[in-house]
C-alpha cells in the first residue's frame, strides 16, 4: 500500500499539473513504517498509470481559492493546491529509467517517492556494477551522492562558479577521489596535466608525490628553477612556432613553414646560410631595411665584435633613385657582393657555431636571415613579416626561462603533472597552455589512441578561452579558440578529455561551453553567465537554474549526460592538508 496524495488534472505535452489532497503540508511523512518527503519544489513524485510508475519532478506550485466554500469549513479546505510537474523517467523492473516512455492521464493518482527511489534517480543509469565515487550529499534530502567514473571522467567537464563559491574544492575533490579509488593502477594507463594559474594545487601534488611532479614556471627571474622540456622535433614545427609567436594564418605561418623546410634541406648548420644571406643581401635587388634587420642579431652571432660590425654597417647609406636602389659608402658605389663585403671584413669573417646557441637564439637568427633573403628576392612584404621577427626576438627571452629544448631522447614524464603559472607574465600565461594542449593532443593522437586516456585540467580557464579579450589580434584569438574547439570536438574519439574551471562562463567561447558533457555549477550571479547556461545546457531545468544565484558555498547543481536529472549537491569539503590554497584571507585572525 502507498499513500495517495493527489491526482492529475492537466497534461499538456510533457507538462503535467496535479491537484494535491488537503492537509498535506508537512515536510516529511511516515507511512507503513517508511519515511517519505513532503510535497515541495525540486522533490520527486510518482504517478501511477495502470501498472506503470511514472516519475516527475516538482517545478512549481500554486494555491487557488475555491469559488464556493462554506465559511464554517477548515481553512485548509478553502483552497486548492496545484503542483506543476516535469516528467523525467519511469520505474521498470524495480529500476529507475530516465526519459519519457509513458505520459500520465487525467485522474491518475500521485504518490510520494521513497528515499530508495530518490537514490536510484541520483544514481547513474549505466552499468550499475561500474565504479563510482562519493563526492557529497544531496542538498535537499541529505542523501549520499555517488557519481560514476564511466560517464563523468570519460567526458569533458565544466566547473563554473563565482570566486569563493567552492569550485576549486570541487575540482580537487573530484580528482582526489578518482585517484584514491584506483590507487596506483590509474597512473599506468592515464596521464593528467593540471594547468594551475594561481599555484593552488601543491597540496594535491604532495598527496600523490610518488606519481606526481610539480613544475613551477617563473619569468621574473633569470634562472627559473623549473622548465618544460620540448624535444627538438617538437620545437622545430611550424604549428608549434605559430602558437608560441602568435603567427597570422595568411602570411606569417607560411613564412615559418619555409623556415622549417630550409632547416630540413640545408641542415642545422647556420654558417653557410649566413654567408649565402650576405651574398643575397648585397646582390642585385637590395632592400632598405635589411641592414637594420641584420643588426638585430649581431649580438647573438658575434657578441665579441658587435661594436666593430655596427661601425662597419653604419658607414652604409641608402641611395634611392628610380629603379636603382642600393647601399653606398660616401662616394663608393660597389657593384658586387664581394666589393660590399670587402668594406665589412669583421662581418664577412664571422663564423656562426650553431651548437653554442640555444634553440631560441637559433630560431631568432634563422628567422632574421630568412627575412633578409625573402625581402631581397621579393618573396614577402617586409611590413607583413617584421612584426613576427619582433615578436620572436621579444618573446624568446621569456620563453627561454620556461622552456628547455632537448635532443630527441625518449622522455618519461610523470603520469600526474602540475604546471604552476603563478609567477609568469601575461604572454606566457596565454602561450604555455596552448603549447601544452597542442603538443599533448597531437602526441596522444599519434601514439596512444584509445589505449590510454589523457586528461587536461585547466583551472581559471577564462584566462585562455576568453572570447572577449581586447589585448590580442583577432587572428590570434581565432587561432587560439579554434585549437581548443578542435580538441573539445574531436578529443573524445581519441581518449583526450578536458576539464575546465572558470569564474566567468560567459567569457568562454559558446562553442566550447556547448560541447562540455557534464557540469558542476556553483553560485553564479551575473545575468550573462545565467543566460549562457540557459542557451547551452539543454538538460538544466528551470527550477535548478533558478537556484544557481543563491546556492550556499560548496553547493552546486550537477547536470549532464551522466545524470538522469540535475542534482543539487553539497560537495564535501576537503581537509586543510588536501584542500587547494584558495581560501579567502581571514582578516579577523590576520589583524
Amino acid at each position: 500500500m502507498q499513500l495517495v496524495i493527489g491526482a492529475v488534472t492537466s497534461v499538456k505535452g510533457t507538462a503535467v499539473r496535479a491537484l494535491i489532497n488537503p492537509n498535506l503540508y508537512q515536510a516529511t511523512y511516515i507511512y507503513d513504517g517508511k519515511l517519505y518527503r513532503g510535497v515541495s519544489i525540486n522533490e520527486y513524485i510518482v504517478i501511477k498509470k495502470g501498472f506503470h510508475e511514472i516519475v516527475g519532478k516538482i517545478e512549481g506550485e500554486e494555491i487557488i481559492e475555491k469559488k464556493s466554500y462554506n465559511q464554517e469549513q477548515p481553512n485548509a479546505e478553502k483552497y486548492d493546491r496545484f503542483i506543476d510537474l516535469k516528467i523525467i523517467g519511469y520505474v521498470q523492473d524495480n529500476k529507475f529509467q530516465s526519459g519519457i516512455k509513458y505520459l500520465p492521464m487525467i485522474q491518475d493518482s500521485l504518490y510520494l517517492a521513497s528515499d530508495k527511489l530518490i537514490s536510484a534517480i541520483y544514481t547513474f543509469g549505466g552499468n550499475m556494477d561500474s565504479k563510482s565515487i562519493t563526492i557529497g550529499k544531496s542538498l535537499l534530502e541529505d542523501i549520499s551522492i555517488r557519481i560514476p567514473i564511466n560517464g563523468v571522467f570519460n567526458s569533458h567537464l565544466g566547473i563554473f562558479g563565482n570566486t569563493g563559491s567552492g569550485k576549486s574544492n570541487t575540482l580537487a575533490k573530484l580528482y582526489i577521489e578518482l585517484f584514491n579509488s584506483f590507487k596506483d593502477k590509474i597512473f599506468t594507463r592515464s596521464r593528467f596535466i593540471f594547468i594551475d594559474f594561481n599555484g593552488e594545487y601543491r597540496t594535491m601534488h604532495n598527496t600523490f608525490i610518488r606519481h606526481s611532479s610539480y613544475v613551477e614556471l617563473d619569468t621574473h627571474t633569470n634562472a627559473g628553477k623549473d622548465k618544460l622540456f620540448l624535444k627538438q622535433s617538437e620545437f622545430w614545427d611550424s604549428e608549434l612556432l605559430s602558437v608560441l609567436f602568435s603567427a597570422t594564418e595568411k602570411t606569417q605561418k607560411p613564412f615559418l613553414n619555409i623556415l622549417i623546410r630550409n632547416r630540413m634541406e640545408y641542415g642545422e648548420g647556420l654558417n653557410d646560410y649566413f654567408q649565402k644571406t650576405l651574398q643575397v643581401m648585397f646582390g642585385q635587388n637590395q632592400h632598405r631595411e635589411t641592414i637594420s634587420v641584420l643588426l638585430s642579431v649581431i649580438k647573438i652571432i658575434n657578441p665579441e665584435n658587435e661594436g666593430k660590425i655596427n661601425n662597419e654597417l653604419a658607414k652604409f647609406s641608402w641611395f634611392s633613385r628610380g629603379e636603382n636602389n642600393k647601399y653606398y659608402l660616401g662616394g663608393v658605389y660597389p657593384s658586387t657582393p664581394e666589393e660590399y663585403l670587402s668594406h665589412t671584413p669583421t662581418l664577412r669573417d664571422t663564423y656562426i657555431n650553431h651548437e653554442e646557441l640555444t634553440a631560441f637564439e637559433q630560431l631568432s637568427v634563422r628567422a632574421t636571415l630568412q627575412l633578409i633573403q625573402s625581402v631581397s628576392r621579393n618573396y614577402v612584404q617586409y611590413e607583413h613579416i617584421s612584426p613576427l621577427i619582433g615578436k620572436i626576438n621579444a618573446s624568446a627571452k621569456s620563453l627561454e626561462k620556461v622552456i628547455k629544448v632537448i635532443s630527441d631522447v625518449e622522455i618519461h614524464p610523470s603520469p600526474l603533472i602540475f604546471i604552476s603559472l603563478k609567477n609568469c607574465n601575461q604572454d606566457i600565461k596565454k602561450t604555455i597552455p596552448m603549447m601544452i594542449a597542442k603538443c599533448s593532443f597531437l602526441e596522444h593522437k599519434r601514439f596512444e589512441g584509445k589505449e590510454k586516456s589523457f586528461h587536461l585540467i585547466i583551472d581559471e580557464a577564462h584566462n585562455i578561452l576568453s572570447e572577449s579579450s581586447v589585448r590580442e589580434s583577432e587572428t590570434w584569438k581565432d587561432y587560439r579558440l579554434e585549437l581548443f574547439e578542435e580538441i573539445i570536438k574531436e578529443g573524445r574519439k581519441f581518449g583526450f578529455f578536458i576539464t575546465i574551471s572558470s569564474q566567468r562562463p560567459a567569457d568562454i567561447s559558446p562553442t566550447i561551453v556547448s560541447q562540455i558533457h557534464n557540469y558542476f555549477l556553483h553560485r553564479l550571479v551575473n545575468d550573462n553567465d545565467i543566460f549562457l547556461l540557459k542557451n547551452s545546457l539543454n538538460n538544466l531545468d528551470n527550477s535548478s537554474r533558478a537556484l544557481i544565484p543563491s546556492l550556499p558555498s560548496g553547493a552546486c547543481v550537477v547536470s549532464g549526460t551522466a545524470f538522469h536529472t540535475p542534482v543539487v549537491i553539497q560537495i564535501e569539503r576537503l581537509s586543510k592538508e588536501l584542500a587547494p590554497e584558495s581560501d579567502t584571507i581571514d582578516l579577523d585572525a590576520y589583524w
